[in-house]
């Protein structure tokens, strides 16, 4: 791997006060809105398992701004994610790299954005007012929660840990003959299971926001579930909010391959389950990190007998740093069809679905059929016909330095093993890798997945309106990028020295606790 020289950090003064601030919107939409995330289901939301909300925790060091915000909602895409960091930076002085916009991906909430609607199978491609009217609602809300965050700035430092749940697994199942046709459990797989968090606190030790991360798709709502979920990150912000006092803002990591371990749960109790169980987790990392520098001192008193006790005394130290910096990727496209190809398989797709319908299929199954045909042949067919498809997808690639932590994310469904070769790669004392940001390309498989097959690698770009799925490529542009990135925001340290660019499946350790020494 090729890495440039660092990048001297920017806006560094140690005198610089560091300051953080946090908000939460509730964004839940009207009962009857289309749930976007599961091509069979019809029917739309009729009741409310838990609230759908934005969080945001903004940072301050100097001129330096930088937002995390958490959004539950299936995707955002370009260009309406563009015009929302653009909207953002303006109304918080935070420059475009500063803005991370990270989608939950749960699949119990309306379409967040226009382009995301259609891609499911829906008989009428295009969304009504009444969702429409969410999405501009949902954008808004997004914007104000951001501004809000900032407006909300006070004194602060931050401290992090890395914790570890079992409740993940490889979903890329392997057949027999070694090839994936289901989605199901691949216990030879990698999953990175650690818990990365982040907290910012008042000299007092109170939380202002807690930032967690998980790789695991959210899907422990079941599907039969007629409503609105925010799945398990909504239990894990209420659980961390009601121990610290403090905000709380979700991240979903690299979950392109990923299943909870207890998914789809009908009984509605692994929510719940999964939820508050990565809250104590990420408490539990936490739990012993100092925010502010710290030194133990020894003071006594003489009784029957002298005894001598300690005390914990805040010290001056070096404020967080603070920087971001961001990179436009492209990716290419596998080879699309030619016209006649894509013309002759619109028009296969629309005699298969003709004639389910005069058969009476049910709506559900149709769905099914013009997600797998119609409806992608349809949008590929009139991009090429129009001279001048897409042959890359773009998006970019983010990372983000808070005191000794990092943020690096991916524009799309990414697989943990490109998240976990970026951990591997990280100087970083803990690393979050945040897919679902900033953009919503496709699937981002391994190389090594497409001989395979499967959902995924093959046909995943239909879900997300692309003419093809994004070349094998893409796994080495996104770990390349992410890691030349995160290495350039901590040119004081070494990187680790691992050969390649792979994953070597060596899962994140938590950083060692402060050695503790009698005064």
């Amino acid at each position: 791997m090729t890495l440039p020289e660092p990048i001297p950090l920017l806006n560094y003064d140690p005198a610089v006060s560091f300051r953080a601030g946090a908000a939460a919107t509730n964004v839940d939409p009207p009962l009857g809105l289309p749930l976007v995330g599961v091509v069979r289901r019809v029917e739309p939301a009729r009741e409310r398992l838990g609230p759908l909300e934005v969080t945001a925790a903004a940072f301050e060091r100097d001129s330096t701004r930088v937002v995390v915000c958490g959004v539950d909602t299936l995707a955002i895409q370009s260009p309406e994610v563009d015009e929302l960091r653009d909207r953002i930076s303006a109304a918080t002085g935070a420059a475009r790299a500063g803005v991370l916009l990270n989608w939950n991906h749960t699949h119990h909430a309306p379409p967040g954005g226009r382009t995301i609607y259609g891609s499911f199978g829906e008989r009428d491609p295009e969304p009504d007012a009444a969702t429409l009217a969410y999405i501009g609602r949902l954008h808004e809300a997004i914007v104000d929660t951001c501004a809000r965050a900032f407006e909300a700035l006070e004194r602060a430092s931050v401290r992090s840990g890395l914790g570890r749940a079992e409740l993940a697994i490889n979903r890329r199942q392997r057949d027999d003959d070694g090839r994936v046709r289901r989605i199901g459990w691949n216990p030879d797989g990698l999953v990175d299971r650690s818990v990365p968090v982040l907290q910012a606190v008042r000299e007092d030790g109170s939380a202002i926001a807690t930032i967690v991360a998980y790789g695991a798709h959210t899907v422990t709502t079941g599907v039969e579930y007629p409503g609105y979920s925010p799945d398990y990150p909504g239990w894990l912000r209420e659980t961390i909010r009601a121990v610290t006092g403090g905000e709380c803002v979700y991240l979903q990591g690299a979950a392109g391959n990923v299943m909870p371990l207890v998914g789809f749960d009908d009984d509605l109790r692994s929510p719940v389950e999964t939820g508050r169980r990565l809250a104590l987790e990420a408490l539990h990392a936490i739990a012993d990190r100092p925010g502010w520098p710290r030194r133990l001192v020894q003071t006594g008193f003489g009784s029957a007998t002298p005894l001598d006790l300690f005390r914990w005394e805040r010290i001056e130290g070096p404020e967080p740093t603070l920087a971001a910096f961001e990179e436009e990727v492209e990716f290419p496209l596998l080879p699309l069809p030619s016209l006649e190809e894509i013309r002759a398989e619109r028009e296969r797709a629309e005699r298969e679905v003709a004639e389910a319908e005069g058969r009476g299929v049910p709506e559900g199954e149709l769905r099914v059929l013009r997600f797998h045909g119609l409806g992608w042949a349809r949008r590929t067919e009139a991009e090429i016909a129009g001279g001048d498809p897409r042959r890359v997808a773009r998006g970019p690639v983010c990372a983000i330095r808070i005191g000794d932590t990092a943020i690096v994310t991916g524009p799309g469904e990414v697989f943990t093993e490109i998240g976990l070769a970026v951990k591997e790669r990280s100087p970083a004392d803990v690393t979050f890798y945040c897919g679902y940001s900033n953009g919503c390309v496709s699937y981002m498989p391994t190389a090594a997945e497409y001989p395979l097959g499967g959902y995924e690698p093959a046909y995943g770009n239909k879900t997300y309106g692309l003419p093809a799925q994004v070349s094998p490529e893409t796994e080495r542009l996104l770990v390349e990028t992410g890691v030349r990135l995160v290495r350039s925001l901590f040119p004081e340290r070494e990187a680790p020295r691992v050969v390649g660019w792979l994953a070597t499946g060596t899962l994140p350790q938590p950083p060692p606790s402060p050695p503790l020494a009698r005064p």
